[in-house]
């Protein structure tokens, strides 16, 4: 039986890297026991209290769990290719947006605000940027030595 890359018997869990989940893993907790020591000044020493910064981290950590295991799952590989192009064209309109209609926050305006969540276009604008990148550079024919392939991956860039 193949899967979808076409490669017999190759599972999912054989084609993960796993050294850098664990770094990866290694990483959150290290910034997880940070941000746990340098909030000890604060009072607050619950690590799931939600009210104080670790708290907070680990739910935003959770959610990215989640997000991780819903496009590893669920999600064709497949749709990625079909979706970059709006995608990255909606990650533009959202940084050109935010120049009208972004917050300033510590004297950037660079931030989106919704009732009590902020966050920044440039963030999605990375993750869209290399889906775009990688769509481009996958097609059949594409040379990084081909001045019309250059100069396309450098636009997008």
């Amino acid at each position: 039986m193949r899967d979808t890359g076409g490669h017999k018997g190759r599972g999912l869990a054989k084609t993960i890297d796993w050294k850098l989940v664990i770094i990866y893993l290694l990483l959150v907790f290290i910034g997880l026991v940070s941000i746990y020591s340098s909030s000890q000044a604060s009072g607050s020493a619950a690590i799931l209290d939600f009210g104080n910064r670790t708290g907070k981290q680990l739910v935003w950590l959770a959610a990215a769990i989640v997000i991780i295991l819903i496009i590893l799952f669920v999600i064709n590989p497949r749709l990625y290719e079909g979706l970059s192009v709006p995608i990255y064209l909606f990650a533009v309109f959202l940084l050109i947006a935010v120049i009208f209609l972004g917050v300033e926050v510590k004297g950037s305006r660079s931030w989106f605000e919704f009732g009590p969540i902020r966050f920044q276009p440039a963030e999605i604008s990375k993750i869209s940027t290399s889906l775009m990148l990688a769509t481009v550079m996958s097609q059949l024919g594409y040379r990084i030595g081909r001045m019309r392939d250059f100069i396309i991956t450098a636009i997008i860039r």
